[in-house]
């Protein structure tokens, strides 16, 4: 595919995702435990290995430049909103899907939820302000 499908902007947000993906899959092919033998280990392995297939191969079709890792302002920008966005679905409401909720827990949870929501894109804006190398 040609390079020109993506701006300089959108180009350095998918390989920042990317190479934040890159690194978890690193470290979960890392734990000791996934080295047992039989399933569900070895099925787990094969999917690590796929995925890192997969991301590569996304890196060739968008002709994605040699990953030189992200400088720390957009390593921390991109974990702070990935966090951000996945504390949304531990709300009280999202609980639903796994049995009853406590009448009262919107109210406890919620609002601390709220806070590292917030206290996540604060640091996500602070990130912002780094230098790109």
């Amino acid at each position: 595919m040609d390079k020109r499908l993506l701006n300089s902007n959108q180009q350095r947000r998918v390989v920042t995702h990317l190479r934040l993906l890159q690194e978890d899959l690193e470290d979960i092919a890392s734990w000791p435990e996934l080295t047992r033998p039989g399933d569900p280990y070895a099925a787990l392995r094969e999917i690590i290995a796929q995925l890192r297939g997969s991301v590569e191969a996304l890196r060739q079709s968008l002709a994605l430049p040699p990953d030189e890792g992200p400088p720390l302002r957009r390593r921390v920008m991109a974990t702070a909103e990935v966090w951000a966005s996945s504390m949304e679905d531990v709300k009280a409401r999202h609980l639903k899907a796994y049995g009853h909720v406590h009448p009262e827990l919107a109210g406890v949870l919620d609002p601390r939820m709220d806070e590292l929501v917030r206290l996540l894109q604060t640091m996500a804006d602070l990130a912002n302000r780094l230098p790109d190398r």
